[in-house]
């Protein structure tokens, strides 16, 4: 780390760049942590041992014999000496509780139904949030691992950092990563989840249990009955929900209707039970809305509906 940047950051005077570097920095070794102690202690000296000669040079003009003089410098670099000790400690106990602050601040975005988000966390992950669902993240990663809790469907581009793996919690498993892409799926109070692997490699496993799941590209894990399985992925663009549509191969009525639910923030409520053994495939813009969908495949599903704007809800009869 240049000196330059330290003295602008012991100054008070670095910018938010340079602050977030030097932090980053700190993080890497012990080493570095005990570069910037020493490097304080001289900047603080340097400081010190200014007002140290101006006073001396008072003293001296005022004061013509060399005892009194030295007396006086010895107090002060006595005062120097003194401060330096105190204001070491004190940066230290500053530094330890920044650090501690980062790792307290604790970021909670939740996407409400019918809506998405899109947010980039502080190591350059690229983060896409569907309908209903909830991430809680620190405002900076500290410590050994980047560990972020999700409730809901996410997708992940993962920013590469092989010192510290990637990892998110559900409430049923857990997905660690080093850099790359990938879905994860776990909504709390649903029996399911699955994670799927588009680049790079993951390993999925539960908090209980030693076993865990190494994925490549191409493949999911999937909760079946509370066992984890994999398996190939047969349909890349289920996954495409976070560029607006939303895609479905072979899917059964009601699924799709939840699928619709969750997307639109509709409530839909199916009197037409003739229509639940049937299955669909398509894909449509969410943007276009539940009422241009459900016209879509009402010509194949041979179905009547009844939208009620007021109270949010579909009929199916």
């Amino acid at each position: 780390m240049k000196k330059e940047t330290l003295y602008r950051f012991f100054e008070g005077v670095a910018s938010a760049e340079e602050r977030k570097a030097i932090k980053d920095w700190l993080e890497t070794t012990e080493e570095n942590r005990e570069e910037l102690f020493r490097e304080r202690e001289f900047f603080d000296a340097l400081i010190l041992s200014d007002e140290t000669e101006k006073a001396a040079k008072r003293i001296a003009l005022k004061k013509n014999r060399i005892r009194r003089v030295l007396t006086e410098v010895m107090k002060i670099a006595a005062v120097v000496a003194a401060v330096l000790a105190v204001d070491s400690y004190r940066h230290i106990k500053m530094m330890d509780k920044q650090q501690n602050a980062f790792q307290a601040v604790q970021n909670t975005v939740t996407v409400p139904a019918g809506q998405r988000a899109n947010l980039r966390l502080s190591d350059g992950t690229n983060v896409w949030l569907n309908a209903r669902t909830t991430i809680t993240y620190p405002a900076f990663f500290t410590g050994s691992n980047r560990e972020i809790r999700l409730d809901g469907e996410a997708y992940f581009e993962v920013e590469s950092d092989p010192a510290k793996p990637f990892i998110v919690h559900t409430t049923k498993y857990d997905v660690e990563v080093l850099g790359t892409s990938f879905n994860v799926e776990a909504y709390e109070g649903s029996a399911g989840f699955e994670t799927a692997l588009m680049e790079g490699e993951i390993l999925v496993y539960s908090p209980e249990s030693p076993r865990k799941i190494r994925l490549t590209p191409g493949y999911k894990a999937t909760d079946i009955d509370g066992a984890l399985t994999t398996g190939i992925i047969n349909d890349h663009d289920i996954y495409r929900w976070k560029e607006g549509l939303i895609c479905f191969k072979d899917m059964k009525f009601p699924d799709l209707m939840k699928e619709f639910e969750k997307c639109y923030g509709t409530r839909i409520v199916v009197e037409n039970k003739q229509i639940d053994g049937k299955v669909f495939s398509g894909k449509f813009r969410i943007s276009d809305g539940i009422v241009s969908a459900l016209r879509v495949l009402q010509k194949e599903g041979r179905y009547t509906f009844e939208h009620n704007s007021e109270e949010n809800t579909v009929f199916i009869r």
